[in-house]
């Protein structure tokens, strides 16, 4: 007798296990079905909200740069826009000039980027563009140019380095422009 229960009471937990299965998968298929909690999309009248306006970027565009001007926060000579204040101003970094880099190849070819690169920083360190004196008393200054990086910035006519002085991490007053 004892054998009959088991195997009854066995049945009975198989025929519980899979009624629960077909329950299981029933709930899933009428869930899926009717999608209780949506299609995961929002009705654009829930997404609406006030009109963006576009923020104009803050500075002045690098192109726009004149030699002189002085910068406030100065990162790179790379950058594309600048925030320019006063140089009676705290700021650390200053355009000193713009100087044509076309005596350096006769030809209408790119001279290369490396050539550009260690001319301009001769150049850029030159009487003619930095004020040595008053270099020589600000520390830890650093002089940076940016110049045509390509035969396609070559091209479109870009022959120049634009010379920078930057004072990373501190900031000076006054300018270090040669005097012209």
């Amino acid at each position: 007798m004892t054998n009959i229960r088991g195997a009854a009471g066995r049945r009975n937990r198989g025929v519980l296990a899979a009624l629960l299965g077909v329950l299981v998968l029933g709930g899933v298929a009428l869930g899926v079905w009717l999608q209780p909690f949506g299609d995961g999309t929002v009705p654009p009248e829930e997404t609406a909200g006030p009109p963006t306006t576009t923020v104009p970027l803050a500075g002045v565009d690098g192109s726009l740069l004149e030699p002189g001007q002085c910068i406030q926060d100065f990162v790179s000579a790379w950058e594309p826009r600048f925030e320019v204040v006063d140089c009676a101003v705290e700021h650390s970094g200053q355009l000193l000039a713009e100087v044509e880099a076309t005596p350096l190849s006769e030809s209408d070819e790119y001279p290369g980027e490396d050539a550009l690169r260690d001319r301009a920083q001769i150049t850029c360190q030159s009487k003619d563009v930095l004020d040595t004196t008053a270099a020589a008393a600000v520390p830890g200054l650093v002089i940076e140019a940016s110049y045509p990086l390509s035969q396609d910035d070559w091209d479109a006519g870009q022959r120049s380095y634009r010379c920078f002085a930057a004072t990373p991490g501190a900031s000076t007053t006054g300018s270090l422009a040669a005097s012209q």
